[in-house]
């Protein structure tokens, strides 16, 4: 069961730290991330492996990032409207961009970041430039207009939580926006996030089952309840033992930045949900070394299947990323998250089958 307790230090001491922290955020970041796939590669058969809400203000990211249009081959920002507020994002279209269907992966930032950080910290513009397909990395919302941003994922997190801003349907109304404006194949509609936006993600997938195709989240579990899809979605999943964002085996975080504490399911928990809604075989098929252990269940219901990387003693943080340093553990280098998602989002196209 999922409980929120009022944490006992004065609220302005979180404010102190999400000032001084959130401050740097938006520094320190310009220069690409490129996905090292020759790194590491997958070999058959081996192991790749609250209530009393504060209220604060909230509003868009300046827009000083560029023009709200696209163009091929750049990370502009746009903005869309939706629940009576200005929403944000960063579009990435690739250079060469097919003129039939194309895919659509909605990358979602953690706790106290912002779009262009999680764009830098995954590579996921690289990988589509060589792979074709668009990225859009919608903001959270925050008590600063560009800081420290948070998104509601059913129990979590701060400001979004706490004001219950509607980020399941920003969400939606942006993959909407884009179905309309671009040539997104509706059968290959992605989301993937880290720690809250993982969560996100999770929460989207349950409410959009029948448009969300396949999710990939990295530490992150689903605290949205009741989750009842209507349709099958393939689901990734990336989780270090030694977590203490978010707890492996569930429960209270160790390290939390909220004014309010919070109790998660544990990573199977999460999985379970998915693993019976898709009808996948009740026992997964394992392989491991002494660095982490590959679960998977499947084959699954209309070509679905749930695939669970477990890092064993990995921590908070995005496998094969760029280190960032906020609010994130150094990223483990001895697997890539960024091309493994992709690949399995590639081989997942959403099926008609219910």
């Amino acid at each position: 069961m999922t409980r929120f307790t009022k944490m006992t230090r004065p609220f302005s001491l979180t404010l102190a730290l999400v000032l001084f922290l959130g401050a740097g955020v938006g520094r320190g970041q310009e220069e690409a991330t490129t996905v090292r796939e020759e790194a590491t590669t997958l070999r058959e058969g081996a192991v790749p492996l609250r209530e009393g809400a504060v209220p604060l203000r909230e509003g868009p990211p300046t827009v000083r990032e560029g023009p709200p249009t696209v163009r091929e081959g750049a990370t502009t920002l746009r903005t869309v409207e939706h629940a009576g507020r200005t929403r944000s994002y960063l579009l990435h279209v690739p250079p060469q961009l097919d003129d039939g269907p194309v895919a659509l992966v909605v990358a979602l930032h953690w706790e106290g970041a912002q779009a262009r950080m999680m764009e830098e910290l995954t590579g996921f513009s690289k990988l589509a430039d060589r792979k074709g397909f668009i990225v859009a990395y919608p903001y959270g919302t925050g008590m600063l207009p560009d800081r420290y941003l948070t998104w509601n994922a059913g129990t979590c997190c701060g400001f979004a939580w706490e004001n219950d801003i509607d980020d399941e349907g920003f969400i939606r109304k942006l993959i909407e926006t884009l179905g309309a404006e671009y040539p997104v194949d509706p059968g290959r509609v992605y989301l993937t996030g880290i720690s809250s936006g993982g969560m996100l993600a999770y929460r989207v997938a349950c409410a959009w089952s029948e448009r969300i195709a396949a999710i990939g989240v990295v530490a992150a579990v689903l605290n949205h309840s009741p989750c009842l899809p209507r349709a099958p979605v393939s689901v990734i999943a990336f989780h270090g033992t030694a977590d203490r964002y978010v707890l492996y085996e569930g429960g209270r975080p160790e390290v939390y930045y909220d004014a309010y504490e919070r109790e998660d399911v544990s990573v199977a928990s999460s999985l379970e949900v998915w693993v019976g809604r898709n009808a996948c075989p009740a026992k997964p098929w394992r392989s491991q070394n002494s660095r982490f252990a590959r679960d998977v269940w499947g084959p699954c219901l209309a070509g679905t299947e749930v695939v669970l990387y477990t890092l064993k003693g990995g921590g908070h943080g995005w496998p094969g990323g760029k280190p960032v340093r906020y609010f994130l553990d150094d990223p483990r280098t001895d697997i890539l998250a960024t091309p493994l998602i992709w690949e399995f989002f590639d081989h997942h196209p959403k099926s008609e089958t219910k």
